[in-house]
């Protein structure tokens, strides 16, 4: 491709990573959720963990980067919230607990889906550069301010770790969510490989879904028996950082938009999960650029 070929996005890279850089100057840490496939609960838990980031006396940011499909702002009651800007930029949404919410859904109107093509496909060559720059602008447009963390919830696909790698100045770290079938694993461990080629710093992974809690006696019973998640986690060298049982009253509280642990769930097996996830996030320092975990 001949640089007077590509779109205007790619000929100023670094541009872009120069705004994103500056936007991002208070912000002590990213932290990216990603997954191999969708249906695995990623989104859940990026919220959830934003929200226990934030409980636990973080100044916390998260970023909806699942351009086509975005759910944060329904999870979080923040759907139809208005788009403002300031001198330094687009101003976030204000979520429950003081987390700081961006996401493409502000920008759409009602069920409107992005149309990347066209209406005759002009635009079909550009997709991949038309979504990094969607995303570059998300990151670089928004007034972040001080943060301890930004998390951001990725698109599923092993393309979106490396893609959202470069245009940020660091990523601390990234988070796998899977549920324990082989179907999902294998979808997993291709992206974990890609974000090791990518040098992206892998915190650990998180089970989803895996079990099940009994409302009445409280036993927990399996729902997958697939894969043993702890031994997949020892090849791929990566701890287990949570496992998330199946509650239904998490995904009552996400259609209902309100954050999941408010309404005397704190003491739930998932709630406790999530704080736990949260403390080993918060805990988690990234290894040098030459090191040998990467």
């Amino acid at each position: 491709m001949t640089p007077a070929a590509q779109p205007h996005a790619l000929r100023e890279l670094p541009v872009v990573r120069a705004r994103i850089a500056e936007q991002l100057a208070e912000v002590d840490r990213t932290v990216a959720v990603m997954s191999g496939k969708g249906g695995v609960g990623k989104t859940a838990v990026a919220v959830n963990l934003a929200l226990a980031l934030s409980r636990h006396g973080g100044r916390v940011g998260l970023l909806d980067a699942d351009l086509n499909s975005p759910t944060v702002a329904r999870m979080l009651g923040l759907r139809g919230a208005p788009v403002r800007a300031s001198g330094a930029g687009l101003r976030p949404a204000s979520g429950p607990h003081g987390v700081v919410v961006q996401s493409m859904d502000f920008f759409l109107q009602g069920t409107q889906p992005l149309d990347w093509d066209g209406p005759a496909g002009e635009g079909a060559p550009w997709r991949s550069a038309l979504e990094d720059a969607a995303l570059a602008d998300l990151l670089g447009e928004t007034d972040w301010g001080a943060l301890d963390a930004l998390v951001i919830d990725l698109a599923p696909g092993a393309d979106r770790l490396p893609a959202l790698a470069r245009l940020l100045p660091t990523l601390g770290g990234a988070v796998a969510v899977a549920i324990p079938t082989r179907v999902a694993m294998l979808a997993v461990e291709r992206s974990l490989r890609r974000a090791r080629e990518a040098r992206v710093p892998l915190i650990g992974l998180v089970e989803n879904l895996g079990r099940t809690v009994c409302a009445s006696c409280g036993r927990e019973t399996p729902l997958f028996r697939e894969v043993d998640l702890e031994e997949a986690a020892r090849e791929l060298d990566l701890p287990v950082l949570a496992r998330i049982p199946f509650d239904p009253t998490l995904a009552s509280a996400a259609d209902a938009g309100r954050p999941f642990g408010d309404a005397g769930e704190r003491d739930a097996p998932a709630a406790a999960a999530f704080r736990e996830l949260a403390v080993a996030v918060a805990s988690f320092v990234p290894p040098p650029p030459e090191g040998e975990s990467w």
